[in-house]
């Protein structure tokens, strides 16, 4: 299949019917030959991430509105024209042209004219406003500027705009049962984090791929989520419960850290995903990792209810990581993301009477909202005297250089 073509295939999939990018990838990137995926890769995420952005520079150039192919078509191209320099011109122009004369042979002409007068003009002024110009630079919608404006302060809403379009190096957590940072470090593959004393990022090359994670040495984790198993604090012989565990990535860093000593019992309310959990723990053959359906707002098949410790990381709305998920930037609804409030609260209470007196409750989230964190966590409180805030912290991409989180560690108190 011709690169470029299945370029737009994967990208009409994923606007328009909805795929996750990185499964479509998954299933699909065979059909290329060897040398042209990484190119094909790039193009697509390349246009996911900068989508806004490309379609500001040709919008103004037509009178109507293309059909949406032909609309991903030019942004792909124009995206390849912007970004990609050591492809020709002439190339990319001749190539969509021909794609377009076979998906719709009427806009033929008019995705040649667009390109030409693109390749001529070069790329379009921003707007005069700093924020509308903020918007459409870092492809995100103006609402999401304006709430992160007014919750963290212009200085650092510009900061972590600019952040969620750089390169994002992958991240592994280290397997401390089976050897260690240092040691994994010192083979030349990896460079140490800096939050996590976990983690490693890789130099090159899929982590996936490795001998090192089949074997069960590593696993691919964000610096972020790393700190959420840390600040848990689990010791061997505890018994823990993981209420939203799935894909279970957390879980079993706790268990490394306990030495697969103890219990951990996990929980999600879809059994398909139940299944990674138990999946994950076989590959890093944890023994003490006990998977089930659970409904994490009611719990009704945990009787326990005295935990050590219980991990709340909620279903939230995703913005911390929408520098390595581009999916995120075209769900993004400020209407969806209040639906999850409640939701969270209900999780947060319903995990609380699970905690042992002493017990520790921790909270986390992969977004940066501080109606979904810091407002949870106050309001928690409000509602929950028997217990305090010990600790709390939210891990900004442009100050630490790893995906947005949001951790809170709650003491029950006697």
């Amino acid at each position: 299949m011709i690169m470029r073509e299945w370029c737009l295939r994967a990208l009409v999939s994923i606007f328009e019917e909805h795929a996750y990018s990185n499964l479509y990838i998954q299933k699909h990137l065979h059909e290329l030959s060897e040398q042209d995926r990484s190119l094909a890769v790039s193009i697509v995420y390349g246009t996911l991430q900068h989508q806004r952005y490309v379609r500001y520079q040709w919008a103004h150039m037509v009178q109507r509105s293309p059909k949406k192919q032909i609309a991903l078509l030019l942004d792909m191209s124009i995206y390849q024209l912007l970004f990609l320099d050591a492809l020709p011109d002439y190339a990319i122009i001749h190539e969509a042209v021909a794609i377009a004369a076979r998906w719709d042979a009427r806009a033929k002409g008019m995705v040649n004219g667009v390109l030409r007068r693109f390749q001529r003009e070069g790329r379009r002024a921003l707007p005069a406003d700093e924020w509308q110009a903020l918007a459409i630079e870092t492809g995100l919608p103006d609402w999401l500027i304006s709430m992160w404006k007014h919750q963290y302060g212009e200085a650092c809403c510009r900061s972590l705009c600019h952040s969620l379009n750089d390169p994002h190096p992958q991240c592994v957590r280290v397997n401390r049962m089976r050897t260690t940072r240092e040691a994994l470090a010192e083979s030349g593959a990896y460079t140490c984090g800096t939050l996590s004393a976990d983690a490693l990022y890789v130099k090159s090359g899929n982590a996936a791929d490795t001998e090192a994670y089949h074997n069960g040495t590593i696993s691919i984790q964000s610096e972020a989520s790393q700190m959420v198993a840390l600040w848990m604090e689990p010791k061997p012989g505890e018994h823990l419960l993981d209420v939203c565990s799935a894909p279970g990535s957390k879980a079993c860093h706790m268990a490394e850290i306990m030495h697969d000593e103890g219990v951990i019992l996990c929980g999600d309310i879809h059994p398909h995903r139940v299944e990674l959990i138990r999946q994950g723990a076989k590959r890093l053959q944890l023994h003490c990792i006990e998977a089930k359906v659970m409904d994490a707002t009611q719990l009704e098949g945990v009787t326990d209810a005295a935990f050590d410790g219980v991990l709340c990381d909620v279903p939230c709305s995703g913005y911390g990581v929408m520098g390595r998920k581009s999916d995120i930037r075209l769900r993004l609804s400020a209407e969806a993301m209040d639906t999850l409030i409640p939701l969270q609260q209900e999780i947060l209470q319903c995990a609380a009477h699970k905690v042992r007196i002493g017990g520790r409750l921790v909270y986390s989230t992969c977004t940066l909202n501080r109606k979904e964190n810091e407002k949870q966590a106050e309001r928690f409180l409000q509602t929950h005297p028997s217990f305090c805030l010990e600790r709390e912290q939210t891990f900004f991409p442009h100050v630490h250089g790893t995906d947005g989180f949001y951790i809170a560690r709650f003491l029950r108190k006697a």
